[in-house]
């Protein structure tokens, strides 16, 4: 599983699985038929091993809570020295058009549960009164997952854990806003300003007068 998600599936030849497992060329094939099959294999055991503690943080009965811990297993896997960085499935899927149609759609089906499970955690806020009623939940979850494998492309590039946390963040200030919880400017109170007449000396008698101030 390590080698696929260091080098990737292009890169990574049958001898480069040969050497790294101890299992000869003819068990491999035996067994999975060919490199796509293997590989199709080691996406199940990523998603076994790996995905799914991810994918269990959405179970928190704290609708946003569960977003946001999901964010963080994340940033706690992708800042662990033990694994490759990224994310096996989404470095995958931007090698998909070479990958094969069995992988791409293995990939494609993948980020699928991954939207149906948050779309699951924002109908759950709408129901609670955490989130508004008539906010898109189907776009929302979208752009969720699109922030998760963004976490995981980023952390290719720029392994700082800081930078993530910021890129969280942000994000979750999408649900602050589509939940009604940002603070409102009351209008200000504009007091009607008065104005006192002005009095005047009549020529004649040298008694003041008032004027009108029309």
């Amino acid at each position: 599983m390590a080698l696929f998600w260091r080098h990737g599936y292009q890169a990574t030849s049958i001898q480069d699985l040969v050497e790294a497992t101890g299992v000869n060329r003819g068990s491999l094939y035996a067994t999975f038929g060919d490199k796509c099959g293997l590989f199709l294999a080691v996406l199940d055991h990523y998603s076994d091993r790996i995905a799914r503690p991810l994918m269990a943080e959405l179970e928190n009965p704290d609708p946003r809570r569960a977003i946001e811990a999901m964010f963080e297993s994340i940033i706690r896997r992708t800042s662990d020295p033990t694994w490759p960085r990224g994310c096996l499935d989404t470095n995958t899927s931007l090698e998909c058009p070479g990958a094969g149609d069995d992988i791409g759609r293995k990939i494609a089906e993948r980020m699928g549960l991954q939207e149906s499970a948050i779309y699951q955690v924002l109908r759950r806020a709408q129901s609670d009164g955490s989130l508004d009623r008539d906010q898109d939940t189907r776009a929302l979850a979208r752009f969720f997952v699109g922030v998760a494998q963004g976490l995981n492309v980023v952390n290719k590039a720029m392994p700082d854990p800081a930078i993530l946390k910021d890129m969280v963040k942000v994000a979750m200030r999408v649900w602050d806003a589509r939940s009604g919880s940002t603070s409102r400017i009351a209008p200000r109170k504009i007091k009607a300003r008065t104005t006192k007449p002005r009095r005047v000396k009549s020529k004649r008698t040298g008694s003041p007068a008032r004027l009108s101030d029309s």
